[in-house]
């Protein structure tokens, strides 16, 4: 009897403490303008994540592109990230790029490209590239590809 009480309790311990999903990626909301001048835009995003586990970990960037109407621009950044238990949660990310670089790719259109730009007055963005979850040495990366447009009046 002290055999079969010691083994269930083994089974429900073991039961218990195994991770039944890796966090889930859910979608990136809030893409907006945070600051624009003559030469930079700054613009801000959260990436949204739900961890169904009672296990928590940390999220980091891993080279995420802006895209601004199909142009790299630059890279996000954003510090290694706390994976709260059982919870929802998001992740801030935050890019400056120059205006230059649109103008370089466009030069043979640039006057096209500037009224479209006034026209519309808004941008495409676009987010593509990887996070990553770390929980000791197990790691899982998260693909993202999100393209909103985002208005430039503010």
């Amino acid at each position: 009897m002290k055999k079969l009480l010691l083994l269930s309790t083994i089974f429900a311990v073991i039961i218990s403490c195994s991770t039944s999903k890796k966090p889930e990626f859910k979608y990136i909301t809030n893409i907006d303008v945070k600051n624009i001048s003559i030469r930079n835009v700054t613009i801000k995003a959260d990436a949204v994540f739900n961890n169904p586990n009672n296990l928590k970990g940390k999220l980091s960037i891993d080279d995420i592109h802006i895209f601004v109407d199909n142009i790299d621009v630059g890279t996000t950044s954003s510090k290694e990230f706390d994976v709260p238990s059982k919870k929802e949660f998001t992740i801030p990310l935050e890019g400056t790029f120059s205006l230059s670089k649109i103008y370089e790719e466009n030069k043979n259109n640039l006057l096209s490209s500037v009224l479209k730009m006034m026209q519309t007055d808004s941008l495409l963005i676009q987010y593509k590239g990887n996070i990553k979850y770390h929980f000791g040495n197990f790691s899982y990366p998260y693909k993202i590809d999100k393209e909103q447009k985002v208005s430039l009046n503010q």
